[in-house]
């Protein structure tokens, strides 16, 4: 059964932690614990992650800032995937991990894509790379029309003034039929103000051309993540995604639908934490055995 994120979870308090600002540095020398950059999903802001900070804090140091479009960020404006990853890398002083989920993790691809030297690893939560339907068999491309459908209600309802109508068929995609009528007023407030640019973020993922073969190219270690009462359409594209990047590794979480992050911190944020520190005992390891490796006698 799908469930949903409460009033509570969304609008807590961040606290400083997951509030920088984009395009400007956000760590120090001075700061010990290794970086983390988080990229929140449509339909939401930094303040997503405050869970995750509060679980990796002492360990890890998790950068997670408004997206273009969202919270802070809301009057800048982002044409692709790719823009908004340009925007992102501004908040990259040094490689870090980084973590996304939802439209968060298709930005975090691109950066991993693009810059792959800035990321130590990826933990990519259902991303939306939602064009990669296109191109598979009827079922794949019954998913991907029926997303172009939701995308266009969304553009259509916001420029109407009338977002409700967009965000309720949104809403209960992601969660399960009658998720808007349990939400709180507050809430369903909150994410009509995002109407407009949810719609924007599927009719980008749903415009692009790339292949999944150009996952391909990925080395660093990545983990997807899915939660099995998410959309099928969501299913699908994290393993077609964990399937083309070399030596992904595929999590499923049982019982939980696509907020699984807020709905079921317990089992969602263990497996981030353990999937950085793998990672990082890698980097390791490897380092390690580069500094051992015995000079080149002269000519």
């Amino acid at each position: 059964m799908n469930t949903m994120w409460n009033s509570a979870s969304w609008q807590s308090d961040p606290g400083h932690i997951c509030q920088p600002a984009l395009g400007q540095p956000v760590l120090s020398k001075t700061v010990l614990a290794p970086p983390v950059l988080a990229l929140h999903g449509s339909a939401s802001t930094g303040r997503l992650w405050q869970g995750t900070a509060d679980y990796l804090r002492g360990r890890y140091r998790l950068i997670a800032p408004d997206l273009s479009g969202y919270g802070n960020a809301s009057r800048r404006t982002a044409r692709d995937i790719p823009d908004v990853a340009g925007v992102a890398l501004g908040a990259m002083a040094e490689p870090m991990h980084v973590v996304g989920h939802g439209h968060g993790a298709a930005v975090a691809l691109e950066i991993a894509q693009s810059r792959p030297e800035l990321v130590k690893s990826l933990t990519l939560i259902e991303p939306a790379l939602f064009h990669l339907l296109r191109v598979g068999d009827p079922s794949d491309l019954a998913l991907f029309t029926e997303l172009a459908s939701m995308a266009e209600k969304l553009s259509t309802t916001a420029k109407a003034s009338r977002p409700t109508a967009g965000m309720r068929s949104y809403v209960d995609f992601w969660h399960g039929a009658g998720a808007w009528r349990r939400t709180s007023e507050s809430l369903r407030q909150e994410l009509e103000r995002h109407a407009e640019q949810a719609g924007r973020d599927l009719a980008t993922a749903l415009a692009a051309t790339w292949p999944a073969s150009r996952c391909r190219q990925l080395y660093c270690p990545t983990l997807a993540v899915m939660a099995l009462d998410s959309p099928i359409a969501s299913l699908r594209v994290t393993e077609m995604v964990a399937e083309a990047i070399p030596g992904a590794r595929l999590a499923m979480v049982p019982d939980a639908g696509h907020m699984a992050l807020l709905t079921d911190p317990h089992i969602v944020n263990p497996m981030i934490s353990a999937h950085l520190r793998a990672a990082d005992r890698v980097r390791s390891v490897r380092k390690s055995r580069r500094s051992k490796m015995p000079l080149p006698h002269s000519l």
